[in-house]
């Protein structure tokens, strides 16, 4: 154990050493989440980005998760259980089957360049090929697959229908990846003659 790498899995493995680690969330309760981990006092992270949102009346600018669904806490991975009786954490990340711990700087790193207030926008990871869902504009409910990415705003989705095949360019901000939790897909009809 002389190289520098077998030391840092030797302290990534010791359950007695604070460590970076995620904790999945119930849908929109990182915030609630946070505050209850501060209550605990547990230390922990949440990024918060600033978005504009749109309702029917007004536009307003709100802080959002940066990543959706997850808080990141930092404990001694025997202690592990404390942060799973708070309300909304669900399950932590892991890796076969072990808490996967997350390195000081990744987190270091991230805290610096929103404290910077630097510009960026999250990736979505989406490839050629992938089952996507239309989650807002015109086309929104739509599922299809990614034929090809034009460019970062031109991805072009087919939509299946009956003995057909339809390509339609859709903007990236309004896909999600799409996993089919049935057997059966929902298709897309469109009417004949277009």
């Amino acid at each position: 154990m002389s190289s520098t790498n077998d030391a840092k899995v030797v302290l990534a493995l010791n359950y007695s050493v604070p460590c970076w680690f995620a904790v999945y969330t119930k849908a929109r309760h990182e915030k609630k989440v946070k505050v209850l981990l501060d209550e605990k006092q547990i230390e922990n992270y949440l990024p918060l980005i600033k978005e504009y949102h749109r309702w029917t009346d007004r536009k307003q600018q709100v802080e959002v998760p940066l990543i959706r669904g997850y808080i990141f806490v930092r404990i001694a991975a025997k202690n592990a259980v404390y942060v799973l009786e708070v309300p909304g954490a669900v399950r932590f990340l892991k890796f076969k089957s072990e808490l996967a711990p997350i390195p000081d700087f990744q987190i270091e790193a991230l805290k610096r360049v929103i404290e910077c207030g630097v510009d960026f926008r999250a990736r979505k990871y989406l490839k050629t090929g992938q089952l996507v869902k239309v989650e807002d504009g015109p086309l929104k409910g739509i599922i299809g697959k990614i034929q090809r990415i034009e460019n970062e705003s031109r991805f072009v989705i087919t939509l299946d229908a009956p003995q057909a095949a339809y390509e339609v360019q859709v903007d990236p901000k309004y896909l999600r990846p799409y996993k089919m939790r049935d057997k059966h897909i929902v298709k897309v009809s469109l009417p004949l003659g277009l």
